[in-house]
């Protein structure tokens, strides 16, 4: 290093440290100033970096995550030796830059602009320099402004000087006021002439927080006089502070003897006021400004940088700028990133954006503009295809609006770019599916129609040729042998019919089942030239097949057949919709050929089912009604026996004559109970509207001796009208009430009938109610306090014959239960129990609420 150079340097050291910059905090001023370079340069770094001995210091920095770095990495040296403003574009272009540690680490620089900080003497102190990590240029009025901000640095820093020389000077005329007054006196006049002479305001404070002077911008500021201020103490002229920051910061300088800095809102004036206090031994110096205007311009500032990024960021969308005057075209970095683009590929020309339009689009895209700029639109809309790096093409959505000048003349058009590649294949797929799924149910309810498996195999073949306009489309019963019959065919007018031929393939081989079984599908574009075995050509070639596709028919896991369809004039390309759809209609054949067999199943079931049922009724008829005349017999001649004989014979003979009466006697009870159960169906009558009420009564009446004999209390809701058949339903509440009272054991009987429709509330009372009817359906209940059941009887109890208890004890045919569930089900509900043992039962039935229908 030459000596001059090293004075230099010595110089400029001192010059900084004179400043009393370096590792300071914050301030708003330069952050305000950083902020407006990386507006002024597009760039997401900007720095006001002032440079020591070994190290770069940032006093403000956006966009860096550090705050200083060493003097020997950077470029901050660009502007050391030029002294002027640098403008890097692309760091990388330069082989000695593209080595540097910012370059190739982090920040990653590749853009940099700098301009050199000097100071009024010459010195340079640093830079402010912008910075970002993609290529870009500057324009010459960016350069201009750029520069211009530099200026406004120095300025800052001055201002900071000079407040520091004024403090400095404050601080020297009041220790030494004593001694020497008359300079004190002079240097009191210097500095009041400053004082007056600066723009900002100025207000001395002694210890006792009174004004020791005031200069005339201060007046202006606060709105109040050099009278109305001297020798006032502050807080009880300005009492709306107390509290607020100027309170609290005014006190901190003073308790601490600290400068403070800060900018609060005046609320008396609605000034925003930026203010720099330093304490001194007897007092405090404020300086302060008016800077609301700077925080309007700011907080626009922030809220259209704010705007902006949104509308950059936020949606995704590339944006576009066209320059009228220029024809030059702004697009940003995702807009050339969407087509495939990097930020360099792409310039600035408007044919970069006409030459990519679809040629199928170009004209009345171009028409679109056109339109809007003859005002006949008022934003330009357009969606088209654009042509991608690689030679593809996206779907764009295009929006903007033109500007126009005072002379009706466009300068300007923004707008922006949105890919809706995703929206318009999703939109495609929609279309696609809709109509497979729409072809597909129309082709499904003509199958599901019917349930005859000619009429589904004729359907389906007709069907499925019409929508693949397929030259044939047939279905092949396949055998365990791999041979089968062609069951159904549609095929096109010239092409051989081979419906009912038995065929063979010598190829199809057992391999081959087992994969169809698997759910194989089979799709040959052109039999010619496809990898096949010769004698697979050759069976396909006698039909005149040139293209084939198969499906299987499978019918529970097992394959019946095979669903094919062929192109017989030319080849044909099988996409992956027609498979889909084959393979999913071969599904719902299947589905139709095992529901068809399971219909032909039931139906012979059903019919063998109501032939037995009806021969069963009828034997229990015929044979209930034929042993009524010989069992009536026996019991005369029992009872005469009885009545002749009884205490005239031994006591042995006694008990044989009773224990035969007590047998004809519950035979003919059995034959009775029988004889109903099979007249349930047999002999039921037609259903009419029935009282309940009137039932009840009259089952009442019958159980009157019971009643009384074991003191039951019978209650009952309000009972309503229902269709049904009287003598029946009569059966059922005799037989449930009759229950209640014999099964109650030793205690009085309590009984209760209940009713209750599907949306009534009363229902939800039941805690043991596991069925809610429906509210076409009236639900009644006969709840008893007797001996209970366990719930593991509860179905069988329902069977005709069983019983849980002995006859000795519970006396009984254990038909009657039988009898309440055949005549329910007649009326179409159900009968069911809820019940455990030692604490009742509940017995409930379900009769339809046909109330106003003609039976």
């Amino acid at each position: 290093m030459k000596p001059r150079h090293i004075d230099t340097e010595i110089a400029r050291l001192e010059a900084l440290r004179q400043y009393q910059i370096l590792d300071t905090e914050p301030e708003e001023a330069y952050n305000n100033l950083a902020q407006l370079a990386a507006f002024i340069c597009g760039t997401p770094i900007s720095l006001v970096n002032f440079i020591d001995e070994n190290r770069q210091w940032f006093k403000a920095k956006i966009g860096l995550d550090v705050s200083e770095m060493p003097r020997t990495v950077g470029l901050s040296y660009l502007c050391q030796e030029q002294r002027n403003v640098v403008v890097v574009p692309d760091t990388l272009a330069d082989e000695k830059l593209a080595s540097n540690p910012v370059v190739t680490g982090y920040p990653y620089i590749r853009f940099y602009a700098g301009v050199p900080l000097i100071t009024p003497k010459g010195d340079m102190l640093g830079t402010l320099c912008a910075i970002d990590q993609v290529p870009r240029q500057l324009s010459q009025k960016q350069v201009e402004a750029f520069v211009g901000l530099s200026r406004l640095v120095i300025d800052q820093l001055e201002l900071r000087r000079h407040v520091s020389e004024v403090s400095k000077v404050t601080e020297k005329l009041v220790a030494h006021e004593q001694a020497a007054r008359a300079q004190s006196e002079a240097a009191k006049t210097r500095i009041t002439n400053l004082l007056e002479s600066i723009t900002d305001g100025f207000f001395a404070l002694d210890q006792k927080w009174q004004f020791t002077y005031i200069n005339g911008q201060a007046e202006r500021l606060l709105q109040k006089t050099h009278n109305q201020l001297l020798g006032k103490n502050i807080w009880e002229v300005f009492p709306e502070i107390i509290g607020t920051t100027f309170d609290c910061e005014y006190r901190r300088a003073i308790l601490e003897q600290v400068s403070v800095e800060f900018e609060e809102l005046y609320l008396p004036q609605q000034q925003w006021l930026k203010v720099h206090a330093y304490p001194a031994k007897d007092g405090l110096s404020v300086y302060f400004q008016d800077v609301t205007e700077r925080r309007k311009t700011a907080e626009a500032l922030r809220e259209s940088e704010e705007r902006w990024q949104l509308a950059l960021h936020g949606n995704n969308d590339g944006i576009w700028d066209w320059n009228f005057k220029t024809n030059e075209v702004f697009f940003s970095t995702r807009w050339k990133e969407m087509l495939g683009y990097k930020d360099y590929e792409v310039s600035n020309h408007w044919d970069e954006w006409t030459k990519r339009i679809h040629p199928d689009e170009r004209d009345w895209v171009l028409q679109a503009f056109q339109d809007h700029f003859a005002k006949k639109t008022p934003f330009y809309v357009c969606e088209y295809r654009v042509q991608c790096q690689d030679g593809s093409y996206r779907w764009i959505l295009d929006r903007g609006q033109a500007l126009w000048d005072a002379l009706g003349d466009i300068v300007r058009m923004v707008g922006s770019y949105t890919d809706i590649t995703d929206r318009k294949q999703a939109d495609e797929e929609l279309k696609r599916q809709n109509l497979r799924s729409q072809l597909f149910a129309e082709i499904t309810l003509k199958i599901r129609e019917s349930l005859q498996i000619d009429e589904i195999l004729q359907t389906s073949v007709t069907e499925v040729q019409k929508l693949l306009q397929a030259d044939r489309v047939l279905i092949f019963r396949l055998e365990a042998d791999g041979s089968g019959t062609v069951v159904q065919e549609a095929v096109l007018p010239g092409w051989p019919v081979i419906l009912g031929k038995n065929l063979f393939d010598p190829c199809f081989k057992e391999e081959y089942i087992e994969r169809y079984r698997h759910g194989r599908v089979s799709a040959l574009e052109d039999i010619e030239s496809a990898h096949i075995q010769p004698c697979h050509r050759e069976f396909l070639q006698q039909f005149a097949i040139r293209a084939n596709l198969v499906v299987p028919i499978l019918v529970r896991d097992d394959i019946w057949g095979l669903l094919l369809a062929h192109q017989c004039s030319a080849p044909r390309q099988w996409n992956q919709f027609e498979m889909d759809l084959l393979q999913q209609l071969a599904n719902q054949i299947g589905i139709a050929l095992s529901q068809a067999k399971l219909l032909e199943k039931e139906t012979q079931q059903s019919q063998e089912l109501t032939r037995s049922n009806a021969e069963l009724e009828q034997f229990a008829y015929v044979a209930s009604h034929d042993l009524q005349e010989p069992l009536r017999m026996v019991t005369s001649y029992l009872q005469l026996l009885e009545r002749r004989y009884k205490n005239k014979l031994d006591a042995n003979a006694d008990q044989f004559i009773t224990y035969a009466v007590d047998g004809a006697s519950r035979m003919q009870t059995l034959i009775n109970d029988l004889l109903n159960y099979s007249r349930v169906s047999t002999r039921g009558q037609p259903f009419v509207p029935v009282d309940c009420s009137v039932v009840l009564e009259q089952v009442l009446g019958n159980l009157q001796v019971a009643i009384a004999d074991r003191k039951a209390v019978v209650t009952y809701d309000t009972l309503p009208q229902v269709m049904a058949d009287a003598t029946q339903l009569t059966q059922v509440f005799q037989n449930l009430i009759a229950n209640a009272i014999k099964f109650c054991d030793r205690q009085q009987p309590l009984i209760h009938l209940g009713v209750s429709k599907g949306d009534a509330d009363n229902i939800l009372h039941e805690k043991n109610l596991n069925f809610i009817p429906s509210e076409d359906e009236w639900l009644f209940s006969v709840r008893d306090n007797g001996i209970g059941l366990e719930s593991q009887y509860s179905e069988r109890i329902f069977i005709i014959f069983q019983r849980l208890h002995a006859r000795d004890k519970y006396p009984g045919t254990g038909i009657g239960l039988a009898i309440c569930k055949k005549i329910i089900e007649r009326h179409g509900g159900r009968i069911w129990v809820e019940s455990k043992p030692g604490q009742g039962s509940t017995f409930y039935f379900t009769i339809p609420d046909r109330a106003g229908k003609q039976w």
